[in-house]
Protein backbone atom coordinates (compact mmCIF):
# COMPACT_ATOMS: atom_id res chain seq x y z
CA UNK A 1 0.00 0.00 0.00
CA UNK A 2 1.12 3.52 -0.72
CA UNK A 3 1.51 5.98 2.13
CA UNK A 4 -1.32 8.47 2.68
CA UNK A 5 -0.26 12.04 3.43
CA UNK A 6 -2.56 13.15 6.25
CA UNK A 7 -3.17 16.92 6.37
CA UNK A 8 -4.09 16.79 10.04
CA UNK A 9 -2.44 16.55 13.44
CA UNK A 10 -5.46 14.90 15.08
CA UNK A 11 -4.45 11.94 17.27
CA UNK A 12 -7.97 10.51 16.82
CA UNK A 13 -7.65 10.45 13.02
CA UNK A 14 -4.19 8.92 13.27
CA UNK A 15 -5.51 6.25 15.64
CA UNK A 16 -8.31 5.35 13.18
CA UNK A 17 -5.86 5.07 10.28
CA UNK A 18 -3.63 2.84 12.42
CA UNK A 19 -6.62 0.65 13.32
CA UNK A 20 -7.47 0.04 9.65
CA UNK A 21 -3.75 -0.44 8.88
CA UNK A 22 -3.41 2.33 6.29
CA UNK A 23 0.18 3.65 6.17
CA UNK A 24 0.34 7.42 6.60
CA UNK A 25 2.53 10.38 7.45
CA UNK A 26 0.95 13.36 9.20
CA UNK A 27 1.66 16.90 8.02
CA UNK A 28 -0.52 19.19 10.18
CA UNK A 29 -1.20 22.41 8.25
CA UNK A 30 -1.22 25.71 10.08
CA UNK A 31 -4.19 27.54 8.59
CA UNK A 32 -6.84 30.07 9.53
CA UNK A 33 -10.05 28.06 9.93
CA UNK A 34 -12.35 31.04 10.43
CA UNK A 35 -14.74 30.92 7.49
CA UNK A 36 -17.30 32.74 9.60
CA UNK A 37 -19.00 34.38 6.62
CA UNK A 38 -20.00 30.97 5.23
CA UNK A 39 -23.31 30.15 6.91
CA UNK A 40 -23.57 26.56 5.69
CA UNK A 41 -21.59 24.26 8.01
CA UNK A 42 -21.33 21.71 5.19
CA UNK A 43 -19.78 24.28 2.88
CA UNK A 44 -17.50 25.55 5.65
CA UNK A 45 -15.97 22.11 6.42
CA UNK A 46 -15.44 21.53 2.70
CA UNK A 47 -13.66 24.87 2.27
CA UNK A 48 -11.43 24.28 5.31
CA UNK A 49 -10.63 20.76 4.06
CA UNK A 50 -9.57 22.16 0.68
CA UNK A 51 -7.45 24.83 2.33
CA UNK A 52 -5.69 22.18 4.43
CA UNK A 53 -4.92 20.14 1.31
CA UNK A 54 -3.66 23.20 -0.60
CA UNK A 55 -1.43 24.21 2.32
CA UNK A 56 0.19 20.77 2.54
CA UNK A 57 0.68 20.63 -1.26
CA UNK A 58 2.70 23.84 -0.94
CA UNK A 59 5.01 22.11 1.58
CA UNK A 60 6.09 19.73 -1.19
CA UNK A 61 8.02 22.13 -3.44
CA UNK A 62 10.09 19.55 -5.34
CA UNK A 63 8.08 16.35 -5.29
CA UNK A 64 4.46 15.76 -6.18
CA UNK A 65 2.45 14.51 -3.21
CA UNK A 66 0.21 11.53 -3.85
CA UNK A 67 -2.77 10.43 -1.80
CA UNK A 68 -3.12 13.60 0.24
CA UNK A 69 -6.02 13.33 2.70
CA UNK A 70 -7.60 16.42 4.27
CA UNK A 71 -10.39 16.57 6.84
CA UNK A 72 -12.24 19.08 8.95
CA UNK A 73 -14.96 18.44 11.53
CA UNK A 74 -17.50 20.84 13.04
CA UNK A 75 -20.49 20.35 15.32
CA UNK A 76 -23.69 22.21 14.41
CA UNK A 77 -26.70 22.92 16.58
CA UNK A 78 -29.60 25.23 15.71
CA UNK A 79 -27.82 26.26 12.51
CA UNK A 80 -24.68 27.44 14.32
CA UNK A 81 -21.21 25.90 14.08
CA UNK A 82 -19.59 24.94 17.38
CA UNK A 83 -15.79 25.00 17.47
CA UNK A 84 -13.20 23.64 19.88
CA UNK A 85 -13.61 25.26 23.30
CA UNK A 86 -10.88 27.70 24.31
CA UNK A 87 -11.15 26.80 27.99
CA UNK A 88 -13.28 24.96 30.58
CA UNK A 89 -15.87 27.76 30.81
CA UNK A 90 -16.51 27.59 27.07
CA UNK A 91 -16.59 23.77 27.21
CA UNK A 92 -19.19 23.98 29.99
CA UNK A 93 -21.29 26.38 27.91
CA UNK A 94 -21.12 24.07 24.87
CA UNK A 95 -22.06 20.98 26.88
CA UNK A 96 -25.01 22.82 28.47
CA UNK A 97 -26.16 23.81 24.99
CA UNK A 98 -25.89 20.24 23.64
CA UNK A 99 -27.53 18.71 26.74
CA UNK A 100 -30.73 16.82 25.91
CA UNK A 101 -30.66 17.90 22.25
CA UNK A 102 -29.85 16.55 18.82
CA UNK A 103 -26.80 18.04 17.13
CA UNK A 104 -25.06 17.27 13.87
CA UNK A 105 -21.40 16.43 13.31
CA UNK A 106 -20.13 17.43 9.87
CA UNK A 107 -16.83 16.27 8.43
CA UNK A 108 -15.38 17.50 5.17
CA UNK A 109 -13.18 14.80 3.66
CA UNK A 110 -11.04 15.27 0.58
CA UNK A 111 -8.47 13.15 -1.20
CA UNK A 112 -5.97 14.49 -3.73
CA UNK A 113 -4.75 11.42 -5.67
CA UNK A 114 -1.94 13.36 -7.41
CA UNK A 115 -0.72 16.94 -7.49
CA UNK A 116 -2.59 18.83 -10.20
CA UNK A 117 -5.59 16.47 -10.17
CA UNK A 118 -9.03 17.30 -8.84
CA UNK A 119 -9.67 16.76 -5.12
CA UNK A 120 -12.39 14.17 -4.45
CA UNK A 121 -14.29 16.23 -1.87
CA UNK A 122 -17.27 15.04 0.16
CA UNK A 123 -19.14 15.86 3.34
CA UNK A 124 -20.52 13.43 5.91
CA UNK A 125 -23.16 14.32 8.50
CA UNK A 126 -24.03 12.29 11.62
CA UNK A 127 -26.81 13.13 14.07
CA UNK A 128 -26.11 12.66 17.76
CA UNK A 129 -28.51 13.01 20.70
CA UNK A 130 -26.97 13.69 24.08
CA UNK A 131 -28.81 12.88 27.28
CA UNK A 132 -29.87 15.69 29.59
CA UNK A 133 -26.74 16.49 31.58
CA UNK A 134 -26.80 17.57 35.19
CA UNK A 135 -24.40 20.20 36.49
CA UNK A 136 -22.52 17.38 38.24
CA UNK A 137 -22.25 15.39 34.98
CA UNK A 138 -20.71 18.41 33.27
CA UNK A 139 -18.37 19.19 36.16
CA UNK A 140 -17.08 15.59 36.27
CA UNK A 141 -16.57 15.61 32.52
CA UNK A 142 -14.71 18.92 32.62
CA UNK A 143 -12.40 17.46 35.28
CA UNK A 144 -11.53 14.59 32.89
CA UNK A 145 -9.97 17.07 30.46
CA UNK A 146 -11.44 15.25 27.46
CA UNK A 147 -13.13 18.43 26.25
CA UNK A 148 -9.77 20.01 25.37
CA UNK A 149 -8.95 20.27 21.68
CA UNK A 150 -12.21 18.66 20.59
CA UNK A 151 -14.94 20.14 18.44
CA UNK A 152 -18.19 20.05 20.42
CA UNK A 153 -16.31 19.63 23.75
CA UNK A 154 -16.78 15.83 24.03
CA UNK A 155 -15.12 12.64 22.79
CA UNK A 156 -17.56 9.92 21.81
CA UNK A 157 -14.82 7.26 21.94
CA UNK A 158 -14.01 8.02 25.58
CA UNK A 159 -16.09 9.14 28.60
CA UNK A 160 -18.20 11.33 26.33
CA UNK A 161 -19.93 8.07 25.31
CA UNK A 162 -21.63 8.05 28.73
CA UNK A 163 -23.83 10.90 27.54
CA UNK A 164 -24.81 9.68 24.05
CA UNK A 165 -28.46 8.56 23.90
CA UNK A 166 -28.35 7.68 20.22
CA UNK A 167 -26.45 8.22 17.00
CA UNK A 168 -27.76 8.24 13.43
CA UNK A 169 -25.04 7.78 10.83
CA UNK A 170 -21.31 7.12 10.93
CA UNK A 171 -19.77 6.63 14.38
CA UNK A 172 -16.24 7.13 13.02
CA UNK A 173 -17.39 10.46 11.56
CA UNK A 174 -18.03 11.71 15.11
CA UNK A 175 -14.46 10.65 16.00
CA UNK A 176 -13.21 12.72 13.02
CA UNK A 177 -12.67 10.32 10.09
CA UNK A 178 -15.74 8.76 8.43
CA UNK A 179 -14.21 5.40 7.52
CA UNK A 180 -17.08 4.28 5.28
CA UNK A 181 -16.77 7.38 3.10
CA UNK A 182 -12.97 7.21 3.22
CA UNK A 183 -13.07 3.65 1.89
CA UNK A 184 -15.42 4.72 -0.92
CA UNK A 185 -13.09 7.58 -1.88
CA UNK A 186 -10.07 5.24 -1.92
CA UNK A 187 -11.92 2.76 -4.15
CA UNK A 188 -13.21 5.36 -6.59
CA UNK A 189 -9.67 6.77 -6.97
CA UNK A 190 -8.07 3.33 -7.50
CA UNK A 191 -5.99 3.32 -4.32
CA UNK A 192 -4.74 -0.24 -3.80
CA UNK A 193 -5.45 -1.73 -0.38
CA UNK A 194 -2.99 -4.58 -1.08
Amino acid sequence: METIILASGSPRRQELLNRVRIPFKAFPPNIDESFTKIRSVEERVKRITLRKIETVVEMFKQESPRWLLGLDTLVEIDGEAIHKPAGPEEAQSILMRLSGKVHRVYTGIGLLPNKGEKVDLRCVCTEVKLASLSREDIELYLESGEWSGVTGAYRIQERGAFFVEWIRGSYSNVVGLPLETFYGILKSNNYSLR
